[in-house]
């Protein structure tokens, strides 16, 4: 990860969005960019002399750098060691989340807010966090609105289904927890399919099988990416469940939870699968994805 770029949002999911990428930015040590879209109004089109500051430049542009300018500023002042990283917040005129996907790339991890959790914004994720979750190229990570925190130590969730993206997203959970010095929390939901169903098949007739091989499992891909390195714990989970609610369940607002853009269940066609799309709509924590 070369930098961090956040997109600026007045609401509350966007002031928690600016204080976690500078966060992240003191904590990896890397650049962190505030960027603010504008667009000209109808009104500022027909009357632009009208709306223009003393320097010509349109009001829409020169609200929009004061928006990201004093978010920066207030969160460089709650964020300890905000001093020691390069910051700078800028204003382009673009459609927001084009905006931000040309001011990021492969190497830059892209912080955006999402909706709160009122009943309506747990329906519909914001259309600037599903817009760059779907076509970004880069690592996403999508942070709520603040949510009360119960006292226990931040952890590293990852949910792991052996797909390709599940592996990544280990690896990239594993590199957060050893910068966080927090326990890891590698999780396989066991998906229930008809044959689970009681009296509609055999079903799981037993679960310590089956959770001691994924077990077995969760150790080896572990391995494989040396994620117990440096790491504060690694404490492995087994659960039946659906993927996507049974993640969100598991994880508290102080937690990360790191997911794959699709599972192994996805279609290729899909580039943002269902679990990581419910946990983004859903979890009370940060969500990162990880292509």
């Amino acid at each position: 990860m070369d930098r961090i770029v956040v997109g600026v949002d007045a609401g509350l999911a966007g002031v928690a969005s600016m204080e976690w990428a500078l966060t992240e930015a003191v904590r990896c040590g890397v650049p962190l960019t505030a960027v603010r879209a504008w667009s000209l109004s109808v009104y500022a089109m027909d009357y632009a002399g009208l709306l223009a500051t003393g320097d010509g430049e349109p009001r829409e542009k020169t609200d929009a750098q004061h928006l990201a300018d004093e978010q920066l500023k207030q969160a460089c002042m709650r964020v300890p060691g905000a001093d020691t990283v390069e910051c700078s917040a800028t204003a382009t005129v673009g459609e927001p989340a084009q905006v931000l996907l040309d001011a990021a790339g492969p190497d830059v991890l892209l912080v955006v807010g999402t909706r709160g959790h009122g009943a309506l914004s747990r329906a519909v994720m914001g259309s600037v966090s599903s817009s760059v979750l779907h076509h970004g190229h880069g690592q996403v990570v999508v942070v709520p609105e603040p949510a009360p925190q119960d006292g226990r130590p931040a952890r590293v969730v990852v949910g792991v289904d052996h797909s390709r993206t599940s592996l990544a997203a280990l690896a990239v959970g594993a590199a957060h927890a050893r910068r966080r010095e927090a326990v890891l929390v590698p999780v396989y939901v066991h998906q229930p399919v008809l044959a689970d169903v009681p009296g509609l098949g055999d079903g799981v007739d037993d679960f310590d099988a089956l959770e001691a091989g994924e077990r077995r499992s969760l150790e080896l891909a572990c391995q494989e990416v040396d994620a117990r390195a440096g790491a504060a714990a690694v404490e492995a989970e087994v659960v039946v469940g659906h993927a996507g609610s049974t993640l969100t369940q598991l994880t508290r607002p102080q937690d990360l939870l790191v997911v794959g853009s699709r599972g192994r269940g996805g279609f290729a066609a899909l580039l943002l699968g269902s679990t990581s799309t419910q946990c983004v709509q859903h979890a009370t924590c940060p969500v990162l994805v990880v292509r």
